[in-house]
């Protein structure tokens, strides 16, 4: 039962820490919608259902399995990836759904070996989480969660896409370049910018 209770705070902990860092609650000057900000708020209102239903897994938790220690093992790993994805935009960060006008490339920290490092870690993230709720709920409270966060995937790979889209218009051949040698959520390369001659 303490080891439980362990897991428990500990899986709490993440998913906090995680919250504070996905947060984003001032709209900055120059940000545009890249989806209709309807839905985006249909975003923001779909992520009650899993957190409620995550939130009641967690707290009636009676045993921990290996998916368990699998599932705190990812939730960890992409709140760190979002962690460092945000800092290493410091400024240029905008929320999900939104780019900059005049957007910069950043290119170092993370992004020198992953292109979209947020939305890796909150798939990494989401992934953690699931594998709470399943095993650990009925399927009447697992089915609008896992509904839920299908959504939130699909939002994430259409903004993602869209991002990429108006990098490439607004920053051309230098973020041509960049996504050539760096992938979308794989570390395959460094990103190494080039010397101008």
């Amino acid at each position: 039962m303490e080891n439980t209770f362990v897991f428990q705070f500990v899986q709490a902990t993440v998913v906090a820490v995680f919250a504070i860092f996905i947060s984003d609650f001032k709209k900055k000057t120059g940000m545009i919608p890249l989806i209709n900000e309807k839905w985006t708020h249909a975003l923001k209102l779909s992520l009650l259902a899993p957190t409620l239903v995550y939130a009641y897994s967690l707290a009636t938790l009676s045993w921990i399995s290996q998916v368990g220690l699998a599932s705190l093992g990812l939730t960890m790993l992409g709140t760190a990836l979002v962690a460092k994805a945000k800092s290493d935009l410091s400024r240029h960060y905008t929320w999900t759904g939104f780019c900059m006008e005049t957007p910069k490339l950043v290119a170092n920290g993370i992004y020198a070996y992953i292109r979209h490092p947020l939305y890796a870690g909150i798939y990494i993230f989401v992934s953690g989480i699931t594998l709470t709720i399943i095993p650990h709920t009925t399927w009447h409270l697992s089915v609008p969660a896992v509904m839920a966060l299908v959504y939130v995937m699909s939002y994430l790979a259409v903004s993602a896409a869209r991002e990429t889209k108006t990098l490439e218009k607004k920053l051309g051949k230098e973020f041509l370049t960049y996504k050539e040698k760096v992938h979308f959520c794989l570390p395959l390369r460094r990103y190494v910018e080039q010397e101008k001659t």
